[in-house]
């Protein structure tokens, strides 16, 4: 019931937010506004990642939108989508390697949120072209792990591999939609004209632990159906040594939440400015210089 109210509560919050930004933009004649792309990568941190190992990094892209209130702060939105994954199988410690388990999902992601910057930061001026940032917000992302078994792709959250299609188990299924909360450092750099260069690094804190269908304990096998498809993606220790999915022994970390981190290299171009940078303090490229 908490998760149901805070789930409608940040909803309502996000629409005000949307709709307050919108009225913003068009009272002002959506002045100072920006749009752009971004490419980069895509990172999970979680029960099968807990060194926090960035190999497994995988290509992401998206979109956002800026609607700058001042040289010191930018309301923003934005879309991003990208693949998470890992397995056991690479991890240095012992217990994973035994455990086994491995997923992979996509990740879609739709965001608000505030930039804050370190300096002034005004397109078109020789002295306040860049600058530092630090980005905050809150979102909604779509997941849903998948792990390979016998050449063949299955959807965990449709197996329950924690018990929560059963009524014996206290587990229940848990929802593909979760709220994040990003949290991020950036840099950007006006180039020339009407475009401006960004990079940023922003962290996912999330309300589930099931990005990677890995949270608590094993359940007795016989709850899953000994022999099948639920039972043997549930404990996969057996395919590489012996068995260790001892019902209500350590199959995850329930004490932190799973999360994810994009990078991201992009371009805006302004659609709208209030100020065109003309005369004095106006810079432009010459890349034959």
């Amino acid at each position: 019931m908490t998760t149901r109210i805070s789930f409608k509560l940040v909803g309502k919050f996000l629409m005000g937010i949307c709709f307050l930004l919108v009225s913003t933009t068009m009272s002002t004649q959506a002045q100072d506004s920006e749009v752009g792309l971004w490419v980069g990568g895509a990172t999970y941190f979680g029960d099968l990642n807990p060194e926090y190992n960035v190999l497994q990094t995988r290509p992401a892209f998206g979109a956002i939108y800026r609607y700058n209130a001042n040289p010191y702060v930018v309301l923003k939105g934005g879309v991003g989508a990208g693949r998470i994954q890992h397995a056991d199988s690479i991890s240095a410690y012992p217990f994973q390697q035994s455990r086994n388990l491995s997923f992979r999902t996509n990740i879609v992601e739709v965001h608000g949120g505030i930039e804050l910057h370190f300096q002034r930061f005004i397109l078109g001026s020789d002295k306040n072209y860049f600058t530092p940032y630090l980005s905050a917000g809150v979102g909604l992302f779509y997941s849903n792990p998948k792990a390979k078994f016998q050449g063949e792709w299955f959807n965990l959250r449709e197996l329950g591999t924690e018990g929560q299609l059963t009524d014996l188990i206290a587990n229940k299924q848990y929802k593909p939609v979760q709220f994040s909360i990003p949290i991020g450092l950036g840099f950007k750099y006006w180039l020339r004209d009407t475009w401006n260069f960004y990079t940023e690094i922003s962290y996912r804190f999330t309300t589930t632990d099931y990005i990677d269908d890995v949270s608590s304990t094993y359940v007795d096998s016989f709850l899953l159906g000994d022999g099948t498809t639920n039972g043997a993606l549930a404990d996969r220790s057996g395919e590489v040594g012996t068995p260790i999915g001892v019902e209500g022994k350590q199959r995850g970390d329930i004490v932190a939440n799973d999360q994810f981190m994009f990078i991201q290299v992009g371009l805006t171009y302004v659609i709208f400015n209030r100020k065109c940078p003309t005369g004095q303090g106006k810079r432009k490229f010459d890349f034959n210089e």
